[in-house]
């Protein structure tokens, strides 16, 4: 029961990620590169300008680049520039990035866990990424979920589409994840082999790794 349980709430989470972003005000395509609107938002949230400066968390919010979100107790959704949406888990730290500048990242999650829903991309246009303090997560349109542990280990878990995971050590190599499975990185190593998912375990935490039975086959 517990387990079917699970499967429901993700699925709920799921379709509010996509309802949102059919209801994304059609403004959004003019957003600035690296901007985000706070699409929902509920609990302890802070937001801080790129200077610094506390903002009052509100729907409808325009974040600006450089712009810091700290979620306590609270949750936020926030609806990006491309149309992508990314759902910040509590007691998560996020700094909004410019996708055009150095390695770029849309954002930098430096603690905690997001769940993403990333528009699929059409023609050649850069890729999405997102930067950890011990990877880089790239991917072209898909469903997946990061977490970054006090410890600054990385665990990224894959629920629909191809993502791909680096290290960031000089000359890491990159695992490629499928729906299904995940993978973990701690600093200055390569990401593990990709592992199957036990359940929805989206919900769980770095305690709920798969076993080696489960690894993803090549």
């Amino acid at each position: 029961m517990k387990r079917v349980r699970g499967h429901g709430a993700f699925l709920l989470i799921l379709a509010v990620l996509c309802l949102a972003q059919q209801e994304s005000p059609s403004s959004q395509t003019s957003l600035p590169i690296g901007s985000a609107i706070v699409a929902d938002l509920k609990g302890d949230v802070t937001l801080r300008s790129p200077k610094g400066d506390a903002l009052s968390p509100q729907r409808g919010l325009v974040l600006d680049l450089e712009s810091t979100i700290e979620t306590a107790k609270g949750s936020l959704l926030l609806s990006l520039q491309d149309g992508s949406q990314v759902l910040i888990k509590s007691h998560s730290r996020i700094v909004l990035q410019s996708p055009q500048v150095g390695q770029g990242h849309y954002l930098e999650l430096l603690v905690g866990k997001i769940i993403a829903t990333v528009q699929k991309r059409l023609g050649n246009p850069p890729p999405f990424r997102i930067g950890t303090p011990s990877a880089v997560i790239t991917v072209r349109g898909t469903r997946f979920s990061v977490e970054v542990t006090k410890k600054h280990r990385t665990y990224v878990e894959v629920f629909e589409g191809v993502v791909e995971v680096q290290g960031l050590a000089p000359g890491a190599r990159s695992v490629l994840i499928r729906p299904g499975f995940s993978t973990g990185v701690q600093q200055n190593l390569d990401p593990e082999q990709p592992r199957g998912m036990i359940g929805q375990s989206e919900f769980g935490g770095p305690g709920d790794k798969p076993g080696k039975e489960n690894q993803q086959e090549g």
